[in-house]
């Protein structure tokens, strides 16, 4: 009992199979799946979420906008017809119960082949740990054009 309490107290993290915390792990998915969206990879973003996963988008207004099924947005961003581009994040928060992690970060999206930041927000993701590891099932953002502040690439 004395061991639980003092690795509850001295910061202890669980860790995944690879010797990874499990933030790490959480970090890494969205990480992929980001640099999936660079390089217009469909598998290697499809590997960070589960099959229903939708998009919802929160407009400056409050409005919820009509939800985007992932695959259908993978399909678009990996033929070309869909925002492919560079969305970097930061300042984000992680928070882990068990098997659910919720993860809140800032961004901007730059699209493709531009050196100017299109909008930017923050993005909102739910996901789950199962047998295949950490994967994305919910992803909410806020997008606006103004007050964008450049993210450096990490």
């Amino acid at each position: 009992m004395l061991l639980v309490t003092l690795a509850a107290f001295s910061g202890f993290q669980a860790t995944t199979a690879k010797g990874q915390s499990e933030e790490q792990a959480v970090k890494a998915v969205i990480a992929k799946m980001f640099d999936g969206m660079r390089a217009r990879d469909s598998a290697m973003m499809r590997s960070t979420i589960v099959p229903s996963t939708v998009l919802d988008r929160v407009s400056a207004t409050g409005t919820l906008g009509e939800p985007i099924v992932m695959n259908a947005f993978i399909d678009r961003v990996a033929a070309g017809t869909g925002p492919g581009g560079d969305e970097q994040i930061k300042d984000t928060k992680i928070l882990i119960d068990g098997p659910m992690a919720s993860v809140w970060t800032y961004y901007t999206f730059t699209p493709g082949g531009k050196t100017a930041i299109d909008h930017c927000g923050v993005d909102a993701f739910l996901l789950r740990k199962g047998s295949d590891g950490w994967k994305i099932f919910h992803i909410s953002d806020t997008s606006r054009n103004d007050g964008c502040i450049p993210i450096g690439r990490s």
